[in-house]
C-alpha cells in the first residue's frame, strides 16, 4: 500500500495536505510555549530585577527559533510604569504569538465542522486581543491575557494552545500514513524508517513489563531537518518525552511532575555520554494534576550511525521504567532507607525486570503479610524492614521481590505461588538472621578483647613510665569501642524482638556487655594512676589481673565461635572443640578471683597514698568484675548448646 504522502501528491487534492499542516501546527506549539515563557520571565525578570534568571537560549534552540538576540530579551527587561513593562522586542514576540496561533488552528478550523468553527470563534476573539505594541511597551493586562493557564481567569491564548495540541495529537493519531512497530508515523524520509524501528526495538522489548497499564504510546514525523519522536510514557499530562534527530545528534526533551522521577531517568543513561542541561521547572495552568513541572534535556553525539541505532533502541527500552515509578517508590520507602530504595528501582530497571510485578502483586501489603508469617511479633506499617534484616540484605531481599514478581508474572504463574514463595524467602532471611545475630555477638566480643587488651598495655605503659599520653589516648578509644559494643546490644535486642526462638542472643550479650563495661571502667581508672607511683609490686599484680581478663575474653570468643557447630548430629570433636573454652574461660575465673585476693593484699601493703590505694583497687575489682560475667555469660551459652537447642 502507497504511503500516505504519496497518495496526497499522486491526487494533487488540496485538502489532503492536512498531514502537513498538522506537521506545521506541531512545529508552532513548541515555538509559542518558548514565547510564553519568555514573556513570564521577562515580566518576573521587571519585577525583581535582582533576581537570578535563565536567558532561555536552550528552550529557543528547542523550539527551532533561530533569534540569538532573543537571549538578551530577559535580561534587558524592565518596569516602564504602573501595570506596564518595557520587553526588548516585544512587537516581534506578539507578532511570533499570533503567527503560531494561525499556524496550530490551521488544521483545526480546515474541516470546517462544530469543533472547527468553535476554535475559529475563540481564534478571533484572542487574535484581536493581542495589540499592535509601539516602543516595546507591553500592558500587564496583556501578559495576563496571553499567558493565563486557569479557566476562572477567562478564556487565553495558553488554553486556546492547550485545547489545540490535544485536538492536534487526535488528528495526528487519524493521519498516520504508516504504523512502524506499533509507532504512528507520518511524512518521513526513508532513513527515519530504520531510527524509528530502532527506537520502537527497545520499546517493544521491554514494555512487557508494563503488563496491563495504558501508556508508550509512540507517534513519528518529519520537520524540516529533524526527525522528532514523541511517547506518552504514562497517563499524566506533563509526562512526556520528545527526541529531536538530526543526522546524528539525538536531543532528549523529557518532562515530569516528580523531580526524583527525572533525576532516576538521567540516572538510567551514567554509562552513556549524555550531556544534561540545567533541570527547569515550571508553572502549569490547573488542567495539568500539579502546578509545576520540571523539563531536562539531555544532548547525546553518536559516533556512527550503528551508535545512533543502539542509543535510540536503548533510549526506548528505559521508558516502560517510568510508569507508575513513583507510586512504586513510595511503597519501598516503607521498608527501605530513601537512596536505597532509588538503588533498588534502578537494579530493577537495569537487569529489565521493572516494578509494576511488584505493584501488581499488591506492593507493600505482600511483604506486609510476609513479614507476619516471619515475624515474631507484627511489623507496624511504616517500621523499617532495614532496621531488622540490615541494609544489605533487605535490598538483597527486595531485589529477589522483584526478579521473582516480573519473571514469575511473565511466565504465568499464579499469584498465589508467587506470593508464596515471597513470604518462604523472607522467612528464611529471618532464619538467616540467627546467624546474623551470632555474628553480632562475636563482634562485641572482639571489642571486649580489644577493651582488655588495650587496658593491659595501658598498664604496661604505666610501669614503664612513658609517654603520660598514652594513657588518656588508650582510655578514649576504650570508651568508644564500648560506646560500639552498646550499639550491637542494641541491635540485638531490636532483632531477638522480632526472631522466634532469639531471647538467647539477647539475654548472652546482656550478660557479655557487662564485661566490656567493667574493662572500660578500669580503663578510665588508669588515667588517675599518680605519675609517680609508690610500689611497682602493685603494678605487676595489675598487670597480671589484666592479663587474665585478656585471656578470659580470648576463650569467651573461642566458645562463641564453637558453639555454632553444635547442631544435632555433632561429632565428639566438635562438642571437645567447644566444651575445652567453655571450661578455660570458668578455670580463668577461678584463677582470676586468687589473683584479685593477692593484688589486694600487696595494693594494703604497699600503697601510701590514699588516692593511689583507691584507684589501683577499683582496677582490681572492676577486672575482677569483667571476668565474672564473661563466665556467666559462658554458661548461659554452655546450657543453651547441652540442651540441644539449635540456631
Amino acid at each position: 500500500m502507497l504511503a500516505k504522502k504519496t497518495m496526497i501528491r499522486e491526487l494533487g487534492e488540496e485538502e489532503l495536505i492536512l498531514p502537513t499542516l498538522v506537521n506545521t501546527a506541531l512545529a508552532a506549539n513548541d515555538r509559542i510555549k518558548y514565547y510564553f515563557t519568555l514573556l513570564q520571565a521577562a515580566q518576573s525578570r521587571a519585577r525583581h530585577p535582582r533576581g537570578d534568571y535563565s536567558n532561555l537560549r536552550t528552550e529557543r534552540e528547542a523550539a527551532g527559533i533561530d533569534n540569538p538576540s532573543f537571549d538578551r530579551i530577559v535580561g534587558e527587561s524592565q518596569v516602564a510604569g504602573p501595570g506596564q513593562y518595557q520587553i526588548p522586542d516585544a512587537g516581534a514576540i506578539l507578532s511570533g504569538i499570533r503567527s503560531c496561533l494561525n499556524d496550530m488552528a490551521a488544521p483545526v478550523i480546515s474541516r470546517d465542522d462544530e469543533k472547527g468553527r468553535v476554535f475559529r470563534t475563540r481564534l478571533e476573539a484572542l487574535l484581536s486581543g493581542i495589540p499592535q505594541v509601539e516602543g516595546d511597551i507591553v500592558e500587564d493586562e496583556v501578559i495576563q491575557k496571553i499567558t493565563a493557564g486557569e479557566q476562572s481567569a477567562g478564556d487565553s491564548v495558553h488554553l486556546l494552545v492547550i485545547d489545540l495540541h490535544k485536538a492536534l495529537n487526535a488528528l495526528q493519531a487519524d493521519l498516520a500514513s504508516e504504523i512502524i512497530d506499533g509507532a504512528m508515523t507520518y511524512l518521513l524520509e526513508d532513513d527515519d524508517r530504520e531510527l524509528v524501528a530502532a527506537f520502537m526495538r527497545g520499546v517493544r522489548r521491554t514494555a512487557p513489563l508494563k503488563f496491563d497499564h495504558p501508556g508508550l504510546g509512540t507517534t513519528a514525523t518529519r520537520t524540516g531537518r529533524k526527525l522528532v519522536i514523541q511517547n506518552d510514557i504514562g497517563m499524566t499530562d506533563a509526562h512526556v518525552l520528545v527526541v529531536n534527530i538530526e543526522e546524528r545528534a539525538v536531543s532528549v526533551i523529557y518532562t515530569d511532575i516528580h523531580m526524583p522521577r527525572l533525576q532516576f531517568f538521567q540516572s538510567l543513561f551514567e554509562d552513556r555520554e549524555v550531556a544534561w542541561e540545567d533541570t527547569l521547572s515550571r508553572k502549569s495552568g490547573d488542567r495539568f494534576e500539579k502546578k509545576i513541572y520540571h523539563l531536562s534535556v539531555g544532548r547525546y553525539e553518536a559516533g556512527s550511525r550503528e551508535d545512533l541505532l543502539a542509543f535510540l533502541t536503548y533510549l526506548g527500552s528505559r521508558l516502560v521504567f517510568l510508569i507508575d515509578w513513583n507510586r512504586a517508590r513510595k511503597r519501598l520507602r516503607n521498608f527501605l532507607l530513601n537512596k536505597d530504595t532509588i538503588g533498588v528501582l534502578k537494579w530493577a530497571a537495569d537487569n529489565e525486570y521493572g516494578h509494576m510485578a511488584f505493584l501488581l502483586l499488591g506492593g507493600e501489603k505482600v511483604i506486609y503479610d510476609a513479614l507476619e508469617m516471619a515475624a515474631k511479633v507484627p511489623i507496624h506499617y511504616g517500621e523499617p524492614l532495614h532496621q531488622i534484616l540490615g541494609r544489605e540484605r533487605t535490598i538483597e531481599y527486595f531485589e529477589f521481590v522483584f526478579r521473582t514478581a516480573s519473571t514469575g508474572l511473565q511466565g504465568g504463574q499464579s499469584r498465589l505461588l508467587l506470593e508464596d514463595g515471597i513470604k518462604a524467602e523472607l522467612l528464611r532471611y529471618f532464619r538467616t538472621a540467627h546467624e546474623n545475630l551470632m555474628e553480632i555477638c562475636e563482634e562485641h566480643a572482639t571489642l571486649t578483647i580489644d577493651v582488655a587488651s588495650i587496658l593491659r598495655d595501658t598498664l604496661i605503659q604505666i610501669q614503664r613510665g612513658e609517654d603520660g599520653e598514652y594513657v588518656t589516648r588508650s582510655a578514649k578509644r576504650a570508651k568508644r569501642w564500648e560506646s560500639e559494643a552498646d550499639g550491637l546490644v542494641t541491635k540485638i535486642r531490636s532483632l531477638s524482638r522480632r526472631i522466634e526462638a532469639a531471647g538467647f542472643y539477647s539475654d548472652l550479650i546482656f550478660i557479655a556487655d557487662d564485661a566490656i563495661d567493667y574493662l572500660e571502667e578500669a580503663a578510665f581508672f588508669t588515667t588517675l594512676i599518680p605519675a609517680m607511683t609508690s610500689s611497682r609490686k602493685i603494678t605487676i599484680e595489675i598487670i597480671n589481673l589484666s592479663e587474665i581478663a585478656v585471656r578470659a575474653s580470648e576463650e569467651y570468643l573461642k566458645a562463641l565461635m564453637a558453639a555454632q557447630y553444635i547442631h544435632r548430629g555433632y561429632s565428639r570433636e566438635e562438642m571437645q572443640d567447644f566444651l575445652r573454652p567453655v571450661d578455660r574461660v570458668i578455670s580463668i575465673e577461678r584463677e582470676c578471683d586468687e589473683a584479685l585476693r593477692r593484688s589486694e593484699k600487696i595494693i594494703l601493703m604497699e600503697s601510701t597514698d590514699h588516692k593511689e590505694l583507691q584507684v589501683f583497687l577499683e582496677i582490681a575489682r572492676t577486672i575482677e568484675e569483667s571476668t565474672n560475667s564473661l563466665m556467666k555469660a559462658v554458661y548461659i551459652i554452655r546450657d543453651n548448646t547441652l540442651e540441644g537447642i539449635t540456631w
